[in-house]
């Protein structure tokens, strides 16, 4: 018995490969389309679009308001909630 694989193995093993690089690519695919076209598309929503915009309109960096389950998310929250009030 070879330790050698045989061709059909050799096939098989490239198959896999090549469908591995393939589910990487769409799922890289579908992460960009997320990115780039449906959220942005989410801003025309109206339950989210004057959010969107009362955040923008008072320069709030909303990437630092990530973190749940803290004293600082609380007063972000606070922060949010009165911006937007304000700028309505």
């Amino acid at each position: 018995m070879s330790d050698k694989p045989t061709e059909s193995e050799k096939l098989n093993i490239f198959g896999q490969r090549i469908k591995a690089w393939l589910l990487l690519a769409i799922g890289l695919g579908l992460i960009w389309v997320m990115a780039f076209a449906a959220l942005p598309l989410g801003q025309r929503l109206p339950a989210v679009g004057p959010v969107m915009d009362a955040i923008e309109r008072a320069d709030i960096d909303a990437g630092t308001y990530w973190y749940t389950q803290s004293e600082e998310t609380a007063r972000a929250q606070m922060f949010i909630r009165n911006a937007i009030r304000r700028y309505e």
